[in-house]
């Protein structure tokens, strides 16, 4: 009988894309722009320019980020057998979310800093632009709330597609999927801190789905 292999040669690429990914996603927010409060309307603008370089960056790399968690995700249901309707629908909402996520950072880290600056160089009025400012503000909130809440749907669904080969997942979904789910659902306003919180219990799941997938490989 040949032994397994249980060397690091032996992961699969997917489930070293589930750890590193989900840990990315907490460095990166960790390094995420904040705007000062308190100040004044142009000297909002201003701090919008200037940390417009530095927030594209960090939003650029977020979204690289949640393909490679797609990635592992995709796989771990592959893994699991496509031929279970409900790893079916756990893909699609987590891809979903996904997509909803990086719409929002398309808003947050490229579409706002640019309207600053066409804003400051214009001299656009206050009131128009303090209003599209703030639409897309609520934007940013609305799709980041929704792809959380699609994320943590399909972590359930993959978790507790297959109990016997995901009990792990299965204990870790109440709080990575169940729970950043209904936080995102809930009034709890989205900025860096509280993403950091629940992106970190989300790492989690992650980890335990690469070394479900790891397991299910060999």
């Amino acid at each position: 009988m040949i032994a397994a292999d249980r060397t690091p040669r032996s992961i699969p690429p997917a489930a070293w894309a589930l750890v590193v990914a989900g840990a990315a996603m907490v460095a990166l927010l960790f390094h995420h722009p904040v705007v000062p409060h308190g100040t004044g309307f142009a000297d909002t603008l201003a701090a919008l320019v200037r940390l417009g370089d530095g927030s594209a960056r960090v939003h650029g790399a977020l979204f690289v980020v949640c393909g490679f968690l797609l990635y592992g995700v995709t796989a771990l249901a592959l893994a699991l057998g496509t031929h279970r309707p409900v790893v079916v629908f756990g893909v699609i909402c987590h891809a979903l979310g996904c997509a909803a996520v990086g719409g929002a950072m398309l808003g947050d880290g490229f579409i706002t800093p640019r309207l600053a600056r066409a804003a400051l160089d214009g001299g656009w009025p206050h009131d128009a632009t303090a209003a599209l400012l703030t639409l897309i503000a609520i934007a940013i909130q609305v799709l980041t709330k929704a792809g959380l809440i699609g994320m943590g749907a399909g972590m359930c669904c993959l978790s507790w597609a297959s109990p016997r080969a995901t009990r792990l997942l299965a204990a870790l979904a109440l709080p990575a999927g169940a729970g950043t789910a209904l936080a995102a659902a809930s009034g709890l306003h989205m900025h860096p801190h509280s993403l950091m919180l629940l992106t970190g219990v989300q790492a989690l799941w992650y980890a335990g789905a690469a070394l479900t997938l790891w397991r299910l490989s060999r």
